[in-house]
């Protein structure tokens, strides 16, 4: 009986404590006080940029009327642009030459003689005035197109379901499959946790594409082995950080690399072996909650990017030394 009367005193103490603490708490956290989380994660240090690291201004924007866009390539100056199941072809100034139907969203692009469109798991081949050449059969469920690149020789097609770039003949003949894991070509295997997996074409014609878990770049030799890479890892502005980074990259002359970012939305150069060289458009330049613009590069050397949050194509263009 005794043990029961302890045990019951006991608990209505260790009652009454609980009810302190909550009360307490209830009083200094009550409506209107701000509470700070300390396990809240605070990236904002790594969102500033120091202004002698931003190389490039913005010069114009071209205000696009469509409900969604989705990706852009350039040709000759002239800019290409998928948005609401629509081509768009524009010149610089922002006028409409063409509007070529598309039968469904577009996820990647690529222009040469023809227009390539990417549907998620098919391709599409176009004239530029919208003329179906070729229809190639899907890829299956798992694929997710989110890249192509093009030259005189081969289409490279980034599948992000299925992490591997594929290497297809202009005429539609698959001829090789690339970056999977094999110890003989030196290649570990590409990480894709999400569908943000990109590819370009060097000026010597070697495929580079972007490892996007591993922060890295990769530069295949025509039989697909590893001919060099480079990996930038930090959450600081010259490196890579998060899920899927850089997310989105191109070419421009002298082989430098633009390279664009989701989380911290930023764009960046790189020279030809990843040394990076500066800022393009930094993080307060774009929206609260934007997306990792899609970029091209125009024959002046103006970077163009895709703003999916404001419906733009933006226009940077390198500042002038004073």
């Amino acid at each position: 009986m005794k043990t029961r009367k302890l045990i019951n005193i006991i608990l209505i103490v260790v009652a009454v404590a609980i009810a302190v603490i909550i009360g307490r708490d209830f009083i200094s956290n009550r409506a209107g006080k701000s509470v700070k989380n300390p396990y809240e994660l605070d990236l904002s240090q790594f969102a500033k940029v120091d202004s002698s690291e931003i190389l490039y201004k913005e010069v114009k924007a071209i205000q696009l009327n469509a409900k969604e866009v989705d990706a852009i390539s350039i040709f000759n100056d002239t800019i290409y642009v998928a948005a609401d199941s629509t081509i768009l072809l524009l010149n610089t100034d922002g006028l409409i030459l063409k509007k070529i139907a598309i039968p469904t969203k577009a996820t990647a692009l690529a222009v040469d003689d023809a227009v390539l469109v990417a549907l998620k798991n098919r391709i599409i081949k176009l004239t530029k005035t919208g003329d179906v050449l070729a229809d190639w059969p899907d890829m299956g469920p798992r694929s997710v197109i989110t890249s192509l690149a093009v030259d005189s020789d081969h289409l490279y097609v980034a599948d992000a379901g299925n992490r591997v770039v594929l290497d297809y003949t202009k005429s539609g003949a698959l001829s090789q499959m690339l970056g999977e894991r094999n110890e003989e070509k030196g290649l570990e295997g590409f990480t894709v946790p999400s569908p943000y997996f990109d590819v370009a074409i060097s000026e010597e014609g070697y495929l580079w594409a972007v490892d996007p878990g591993r922060h890295s770049l990769i530069n295949f030799n025509v039989d697909g082995s590893l001919r060099t890479s480079w990996q930038h890892s930090s959450a600081n502005t010259e490196g890579f950080s998060g899920c899927c980074n850089p997310a989105h990259m191109c070419l421009m002359e002298g082989d430098r690399f633009v390279t664009s970012e989701k989380g911290i939305v930023r764009v960046k150069i790189y020279d030809q072996h990843g040394k990076y060289l500066g800022v393009v458009a930094a993080p307060n330049q774009f929206d609260e909650y934007s997306e990792a613009p899609d970029i091209c590069v125009d024959s002046e050397g103006r970077v163009l990017l895709l703003d999916f949050s404001r419906k733009q194509i933006r226009f940077f263009q390198l500042k002038k030394e004073e």
